[in-house]
């Protein structure tokens, strides 16, 4: 995701353009002549594109903001448990190098559950099965699921899925299965 390009050239500034056509259509129709025509339009194209730009700017910068906390907390995830293998003198296998991460975004009354997976290797690629459960305060499931058919390709970090939940997360736990 290239925040910039999301903020300021995103593919909803399709509807900016939209209304400017319609609006040089209108003046147009309207019998302006063309100075006028394009006087307008040119300040309707600047007027439009900012009022447009603003709300798409704003969830652009949020979306990126929740990919990004997601991603750093299954990284921090994935280290601790790379560190504790190497403390402990285990081998860290490549099919060991694959991380989940779930990360709740809340507004007033419910919850984005964000779920990503991660693969940690330089070679191997990961083809298979990914079970997440999410879980409260109290250790009780809020939501589980499993995902088939789930690609990681070699450093390939994505969302595998967004979950809305009224409970809030406290905990997750994650299985990888590799195809047979």
């Amino acid at each position: 995701m290239n925040l910039v390009l999301d903020m300021f050239a995103s593919k909803w500034h399709l509807i900016t353009l939209g209304l400017i056509l319609l609006a040089i259509t209108s003046l147009y129709i309207g019998g302006y002549d063309k100075r006028t025509i394009l006087r307008s339009g040119g300040g309707a194209a600047l007027l439009l594109y900012i009022i447009t730009t603003i709300p798409i700017a704003v969830i652009s910068y949020e979306i990126h903001d929740q990919e990004q906390k997601t991603i750093a907390q299954m990284d921090l995830h994935y280290n601790e448990r790379a560190n504790d293998a190497q403390r402990k003198g285990k081998p860290f296998e490549e099919n060991n190098k694959l991380a989940a991460g779930t990360f709740a975004f809340w507004d007033d009354t419910s919850a984005d559950i964000l779920i990503y997976a991660g693969n940690y290797s330089d070679s191997y690629t990961f083809r298979g099965k990914l079970l997440v459960t999410t879980l409260n305060k109290e250790g009780k499931k809020i939501h589980e699921k499993t995902y088939d058919n789930v690609v990681l390709n070699p450093n390939e970090k994505k969302q595998i899925d967004k979950v809305y939940s009224s409970q809030e997360l406290d905990s997750y736990t994650y299985t990888f299965t590799p195809e047979s």
